[in-house]
């Protein structure tokens, strides 16, 4: 476990050196591309430290669309509970039962990719 922000660092001391605004950005950016703080770009370059290794990085993702796609989902999923229901009471064929169990699995697949995106568990509540 990391411990990001607490007096456990090891390394407490700082060297400072000046840059103008076109070298801030310069490094900042590298940095940014290779997914490091510009403190640890530093250590590495200068000093050839490996930088630890990073978590998987999981793409970008639009929180707003894939929320409304969520609610969606569900709206669908309620809407398909209650045709089953309402076709089992009549005791369909086992085409139509099967059917509906197939898109209800599929639906739940959605979710839970839905889910995953967002960085939840697909058993958490969202």
């Amino acid at each position: 476990m990391t411990n990001h922000g607490s007096n456990k660092r090891k390394r407490t001391r700082v060297l400072s050196a000046r840059f103008n605004d076109q070298e801030v950005a310069a490094v900042r950016d590298l940095a940014s591309r290779h997914g490091q703080s510009v403190g640890t770009l530093l250590r590495s370059t200068l000093l050839g430290i490996t930088p630890p290794a990073r978590s998987v990085h999981r793409p970008a993702v639009e929180t707003q669309a894939v929320v409304k796609l969520l609610a969606e989902l569900g709206k669908i999923g309620s809407n398909v509970n209650q045709i089953a229901k309402h076709l089992n009471a009549g005791r369909p064929g086992d085409t139509v039962e099967a059917s509906i169990e197939l898109a209800l699995r599929d639906l739940m697949e959605l979710r839970h990719a839905c889910m995953r995106a967002l960085g939840y568990e697909p058993h958490q509540k969202a």
